[in-house]
């Protein structure tokens, strides 16, 4: 139970003195381009300590085991074939074994500790660019520091993708204070449009006579997405071979737009390769945005995709 106790209490003072965090939240309403917020919070480090700490160590004893043996009996027959058993006692048999005894004993270990190190002072400035902003704007930016290192989220309108256009670091130290300054420069790019083409996905895949239609919704159109088409002869077994790898340009496909949706057509038999009798079309439909940059990408769908066997 001591040993128990001494193991817990170790555990919660290395926790408490490991990298303290700090969070911020910042509603932006899109008044202002220019917002800031400061985090203060501490770093620590490892050391190693020689500690005491009970334990159970053992030594060897020798001690007298003994058992029975039970009689031993056989079957003894003169030469007139009469028969009788003639059993032998049965015997107690000792012998000195070694044991091994527990007991109490205290041994050294090597722990690690964490100690504190330096304080860190940190000041995060965004700079937005609304240029764009013409919905409401109720965006969450969400700052965590765990010692030096930041971590930044975000959720809000779903009218907008939070674009991370350039971040900058510059650190400098003082009198056991390290001053991290953070800067985020941060687009705003209305969503609408990506949502209403990309929103419901793929739909209707089909393909006759090497033709491939598909629908998206309405207002398709290259100069603000791309499109990508992979065809794979299909096999039952084994892997499918690659046959094209492309992203269409507005000569390799058709674009018929409605109030409600896009019908894109694509001659297969024009793209430069041969259409096997049984293929797999893979079919990737994105925002021209970078989905590395978006802080916000999993509250808004920025690309859309299908994966068809034809046989």
């Amino acid at each position: 139970m001591k040993k128990a106790l001494f193991l817990v209490f170790t555990l919660l003072s290395t926790a408490v003195l490991a990298d303290t965090s700090a969070v911020e939240t910042l509603l932006y309403d899109g008044y202002n381009t220019v917002e800031e917020m400061n985090l203060s919070t501490e770093k620590t480090k490892t050391e190693y300590r020689n500690v005491r700490v009970p334990s159970t160590c053992y030594r060897t004893e020798y001690r007298q085991r003994c058992r029975t043996t039970p009689p031993q009996c056989r079957t003894v027959c003169d030469r007139n074939g009469n028969c009788r058993n003639r059993c032998a006692p049965a015997r107690r048999v000792c012998n000195t074994v070694p044991v091994q005894v527990p007991y109490s004993c205290m041994r050294t270990e090597r722990r690690a500790y964490q100690v504190h190190d330096y304080y860190v002072e940190t000041n995060v400035r965004f700079q937005f660019n609304t240029a764009d902003v013409s919905d409401i704007v109720r965006e969450e930016l969400t700052m965590r520091m765990t010692g030096e290192t930041a971590s930044l989220s975000a959720n809000g309108s779903n009218n907008y993708f939070l674009v991370l256009d350039r971040q900058s670091r510059n650190e400098s130290r003082s009198s056991g204070v390290k001053h991290i300054n953070l800067l985020y420069k941060v687009n705003l790019v209305p969503a609408r449009r990506a949502q209403e083409v990309l929103g419901n996905g793929i739909q209707n895949v089909k393909l006759r006579s090497g033709i491939l239609t598909f629908n998206l919704g309405a207002g398709f159109n290259l100069r603000s997405f791309t499109q990508q088409i992979k065809i794979f002869q299909n096999r039952r077994f084994g892997t499918d071979p690659l046959l094209l790898d492309r992203k269409l340009s507005g000569q390799d496909m058709n674009v018929q737009g409605t109030a409600s949706s896009s019908l894109v057509t694509i001659d297969l038999n024009a793209l430069g390769v041969n259409i096997p009798t049984k293929l797999r079309v893979i079919l990737d439909t994105k925002f021209d945005i970078d989905e590395n940059k978006i802080l916000n990408r999993g509250e808004l769908k920025s690309s859309a995709s299908a994966n068809w066997v034809f046989r």
